[in-house]
């Protein structure tokens, strides 16, 4: 959660500097980016008199009527007056594995949303499908609308969407979508910086996967539509496009 918790960093005018740190890898650290857009992140972070202290894992808050510091595991401590935690989401399973559901990471369920139980149907920040826990909202209403309508009779599959984020950090635009490490050499991915701007285009196998968009994201919604209708790129990628031509492309459609 460093990008969302660094949403809510922001230094009121009253503070001189803030802290932030978080207990992550440096793998998991940047799962909505890949390391040079967290890079550039970090640095415009930085800019704001904000300073990030990664891998720091908290022992404990400090004071006894309000929060006065927080104690890390390595001895360390930091005055506080205001701490701010983002952990995202993590399902409570506990019904469902009493229950005897197959639960993993959450509550694992098929394209129908109906778990390990024909009768039982689950959907949200507790379902699990094809091992992805989205838990965000946008997934979280889908699947709601398609295991209602299958627990109503009917039947609708959910094929699953690309987990994407849209925000605002520091007043700074940021828009990351699907896939956006390259798992082999079947993967290409098509970036550049421009004007002070991140652009990172991921395909494969002629098609857009994943997309990270930093200072501009007007493309956004065009990337969400070529990502989700699964339109081919080949004409495009063909011409040996960099971005400005992608950008291009989107624009066009």
């Amino acid at each position: 959660m460093f990008i969302t918790g660094l949403g809510t960093a922001t230094p009121p005018h009253r503070y001189s500097q803030q802290d932030c740190w978080e207990g992550l890898k440096t793998s998991e650290k940047y799962r909505q980016l890949n390391q040079r857009a967290g890079w550039l992140l970090e640095q415009f972070v930085r800019s704001k008199s904000i300073t990030l202290r990664a891998n720091a894992q908290t022992q404990e808050l400090v004071g006894d009527e309000q929060v006065c510091g927080v104690l890390l595991k390595d001895g360390s401590t930091f005055p506080a007056d205001l701490v701010i935690i983002s952990t995202g989401v993590r399902p409570n399973s506990y019904l469902a594995r009493s229950a005897g559901l197959e639960v993993n990471s959450g509550v694992v369920v098929d394209n129908l949303l109906r778990t390990s139980h024909p009768d039982v149907f689950a959907a949200g920040d507790v379902a699990e499908h094809r091992g992805v826990v989205y838990g965000i909202w946008g997934p979280s209403q889908f699947q709601g609308s398609i295991a209602g309508m299958n627990a109503a009779g009917e039947k609708a599959e959910f094929a699953g969407v690309a987990r994407s984020n849209m925000l605002k950090v520091l007043g700074y635009d940021l828009f990351s979508i699907g896939q956006i490490i390259l798992d082999d050499a079947s993967f290409e991915a098509i970036e550049a910086e421009i004007d002070g701007k991140y652009y990172d285009f991921v395909f494969h196998d002629n098609y857009l996967v994943g997309a990270i968009l930093l200072g501009d994201t007007t493309q956004s919604a065009g990337v969400k539509n070529v990502i989700e209708k699964h339109i081919d790129c080949s004409k495009v990628l063909q011409k040996h496009p960099g971005v400005p031509e992608i950008l291009d492309f989107l624009e066009q459609l």
